[in-house]
């Protein structure tokens, strides 16, 4: 699961949209949109659904995500930039360690993209879609950096875009 804190580290903006997208999506937990909640409480921000969301238990995952819908109504946010925003934070997690062993490495990087359904700005190979891999030619130390290489040159690409959008 994905937190508060991987967005900060990353340095993207954090939306009431982006909450409810990861919370609905469920990427994330509830309890990073209560204490984002209580942050902007602590900034001075009290207003109605904020203050709700920041007394809200962990178990109203309903009536959190219609607080969060409330919230968005008040924000100038766009679903696209907040869904880029999730997937650059989850990629970002799973290329955090680079695996020793390169074939798990090549599947981790498949099951990355599989699990975000394989975006039109893909530039990962996955051996057999949409190419003639063998897969004696895919699955090899060389290739693994190789694809691992254009993953990080990716994500540093997507968040520059990411960041310049905020």
């Amino acid at each position: 699961m994905i937190k508060l804190e991987d967005f900060k580290k990353l340095g993207l903006t954090i939306t009431w949209r982006l909450l409810y997208k990861a919370i609905y999506e469920k990427r994330m937990s509830v309890e990073n949109a209560i204490a984002f909640a209580i942050e902007k409480l602590e900034r001075g921000d009290e207003r109605r659904e904020i203050c709700e969301l920041a007394g809200s238990y962990t178990d109203e995952r309903d009536d959190i995500l219609n607080l969060l819908h409330e919230l968005i109504q008040q924000e100038n946010t766009e679903d696209d930039l907040e869904y880029r925003k999730i997937r650059a934070v989850i990629v970002s997690n799973t290329l955090r360690i680079k695996d020793n062993n390169y074939i798990n490495g090549l599947m981790n990087l498949n099951d990355l993209w599989m699990k975000l359904d394989y975006p039109s700005d893909l530039l990962h190979a996955i051996q057999g879609k949409n190419n003639d891999i063998t897969p004696d030619q895919y699955y090899t130390a060389e290739n693994y950096n190789l694809l691992y290489k254009r993953n990080e040159d990716w994500l540093k690409g997507e968040l520059e875009y990411l960041r310049g959008k905020q």
